[in-house]
Order: C-alpha cells, then structure tokens, then sequence
C-alpha cells in the first residue's frame, strides 16, 4: 500500500492542476464523465490519500485529484467514471453523492450540479 500512496502522490505532484487515474495500470484516464463518491469527499492531502485508495480499490479503482484555488488545498477522490453518452446517469450519481460539480474529461470542463 505504501508504494501505492507513493506512486498516486508522485503522480499528483507531476499534475498539480488535476488528473484522473486508474490504480491497474496507473494511466491516466482520458475520456468520460468523472464523478467522485461522498465516502472520499473533503479528502486532502497526502494523509487522507490511503483511504481514497482503499476505497477506490474496493469500488473502480480510479482516483482523481484536483487542485481546489480558493483555499490551496489539493483534494483526492475515489472516482466513478461514465460514458459521455450517459450524462443523465452521471448527474443523477453525483446527486446521490453529494457532489456540487462533475468533470467531463473528454472535454475538459466541470459541469455544476443544481
């Protein structure tokens, strides 16, 4: 597990302005919509990264980190990914997680949840 925190905080480090990726290959993931789970929620910081890894271990094994600017925190979340195709269904888990904003990242750009 260790090795693993390592390599996802390295990994953020090299993409401080956020990235979305799988825990298999450890590539990033490129196309869909992003959506992360309330379990994760408000998880910063390299102390809260084994938990969002555990998590995503047990779920899609997908974490995504992104860089909040209105209070310099770097966030981690166990993510779920959707097919562009099904933006209803993405919207609706958002909902149901709490989530204020997804991320299309095909298209690079946050979609807010009313």
């Amino acid at each position: 597990m260790e090795k693993l925190i390592r390599r996802v905080w390295d990994y953020s480090q090299n993409n401080p302005y956020g990235f979305t990726l799988d825990l298999e290959t450890m590539k990033p993931i490129k196309f869909g919509i992003s959506v992360a789970y309330l379990e994760t929620q408000n998880s910063f910081g390299k102390q809260s990264l084994e938990q969002v890894i555990n998590h995503a271990l047990k779920h899609n094994k997908i974490v995504g980190g992104w860089l909040n600017d209105e209070n310099n925190q770097y966030y981690f979340d166990s993510i779920k990914i959707f097919k562009n195709s099904d933006l209803k269904k993405a919207i609706e888990f958002a909902k149901q997680n709490e989530q204020i904003a997804i991320f299309d990242i095909t298209n690079l750009k946050e979609i807010k949840i009313k």
